[in-house]
Order: C-alpha cells, then structure tokens, then sequence
C-alpha cells in the first residue's frame, strides 16, 4: 500500500507506531518534544522517500532503526545531554516508587549504583561522571581528556551499557537519582 502512495496506508502506520517509538526516543537522554519531532519527521521522510516505490524488508525495523539514527544525531548536532529536563522526569518516578519508610532500601540501591560506576573501567567512569555528574558536553570532555568526541561518546555508551548490564534497570535514572541524593 505505501508503494501505491496510499496515504490510508500511512496513516495506519502513524497510529500504531507513533506512541511507540517516541517512547523508544526517550531512551535517548533528550526532552519529550524533541523525541516527537524526531518521530514525526521520520514518518514524513518515510512518506516523501519511500511513496510510490517498492519497500523490501520490516517497516517496523526501519522505523525503529530510523528514529534512533535521527536521536543519535540530534544528540550529536546539540552537542550537550539535556539532564536538567530528565531529572525532573526521575524525580517524579522516584517519588512515587519510594516512601519513607523505604531509606534503607534506598541506601542499599545507592551503594549499588555507586558501586556499579566505581566497577567501571577508567576512561568510561570519567567520562560518564563527566557528562552525568559535572554536565559537560562532549566536546569539552573530549578537549579535557585529549581524545576525540566519538571516542568519548564510545565510552559514555559503554558505561551506560556497562551499567545497563548490572544494575538491570535504566542506568541514566538512577544516576541522576544518585547525583540528586548526593548533592
């Protein structure tokens, strides 16, 4: 149907993905209203690119595909992690998972998560604090530690996935959460 520019079609597409994939954008560390753009702007890509020509392979793996591609270079082109606007988001979440009666347990999940980023390997830790802790762009943490913006956004995604991997949960929340509680 897309290849027939059926914008029925299209349509259907939007409606079943769109909620969707800007929930998936938003494992990129950027504001809501940006993973809309981005999102809508590949169903207008797709619309403009792909109509009225043959499409082989998934429309859902393409989608996907195309919304993390556009996140990364929004990330790239704004050059910083828009940290302020996810606190505000965690510690909404955190609010409502935690209640007073429930300190120790946060106690024991910060020394988790402090624990987890000490684990790290060397270059990733400094340049996770870096970015998380001191709200640093890549680029001045790439000039500070002599290395080049990719390598520095290599280890910051390592650490995350580093952390991914032992905490089991979305480590960019939890390290806000633990910047917030240390301050």
């Amino acid at each position: 149907m897309l290849e027939l520019g059926d914008e029925r079609c299209m349509k259907l597409l939007f409606d079943n993905y769109y909620r969707l994939l800007c929930m998936y954008a938003l494992r990129y560390p950027i504001a809501k209203e940006c993973a809309e753009d981005i999102v809508q702007t590949v169903f207008v890509t797709l619309w403009i690119n792909k109509r009225g020509k043959p499409f082989d392979g998934s429309l859902r793996s393409y989608l996907f595909g195309a919304v993390s591609k556009a996140a990364l270079c929004w990330l790239r082109d704004h050059n910083r992690v828009y940290v302020e606007e996810i606190e505000e988001q965690s510690e909404d979440f955190w609010e409502k998972i935690f209640t007073q009666e429930q300190e120790e347990q946060r106690e024991r999940l910060r020394e988790k998560v402090r624990e987890a980023v000490k684990q790290l390997p060397e270059k990733p830790r400094q340049v996770l604090q870096a970015i998380v802790f001191l709200e640093k762009p890549y680029k001045k943490v790439a000039a500070e530690m002599g290395i080049s913006v990719n390598t520095v956004k290599t280890y910051y995604a390592r650490a995350l996935q580093a952390l991914r991997k032992a905490l089991g949960a979305n480590p960019l929340l939890l390290l806000l959460w633990l910047k917030k509680a240390d301050r």
